[in-house]
């Protein structure tokens, strides 16, 4: 019992918040995970999901500020700025697979998705959340993009 009262301690957030082993990394929260498989229709389109997808990944981002999950510290390779890292979107591959962990889709169904959502996003060069592929940089304190 003692070593697990220290562990705790030790895992304090500088926030006073102790988190979760694994939460800064988890991507489907059990009330994401309800969401998506409650929206979830074997009819919709992959642009309908990347909406979905969307609005799943700022539901995320306000769990995790309302738990004080922090995103781990990041350093530009171009500038040398250190700040926080984005929290990245959530992909259609991990929607896909998320949905056949929760039984909505079977093993056959998941691998027919998702070699139709490799050719789809192939076809159309779109990036793993179902976007337009952009270049930017992954630094919060200056933005490099190709978009005009």
């Amino acid at each position: 019992m003692r070593a697990v009262l220290v562990m705790a301690e030790s895992s304090l957030e500088p926030s006073g918040w102790a988190m979760a082993s694994g939460d800064a990394q988890r991507v489907w929260f059990p009330e994401l995970l309800k969401a998506l498989t409650a929206a979830w229709s074997p009819a919709m389109s992959w642009e309908e999901l990347a909406d979905l997808l969307e609005r799943l990944n700022e539901q995320r981002k306000a769990i995790r500020n309302a738990r004080g999950i922090v995103s781990p510290m990041q350093v530009c390779r171009g500038c040398g700025a250190a700040s926080r890292a984005d929290v990245p979107g959530i992909s259609i591959r991990s929607a896909l697979f998320a949905l056949k962990n929760a039984g909505a889709l079977g093993e056959s169904e998941l691998e027919q998705r998702d070699a139709s959502w490799k050719r789809h996003q192939r076809a159309r060069g779109l990036d793993a959340y179902g976007r337009a592929r952009r270049r930017t940089s992954t630094c919060n304190v200056h933005t490099v993009s190709d978009e005009p």
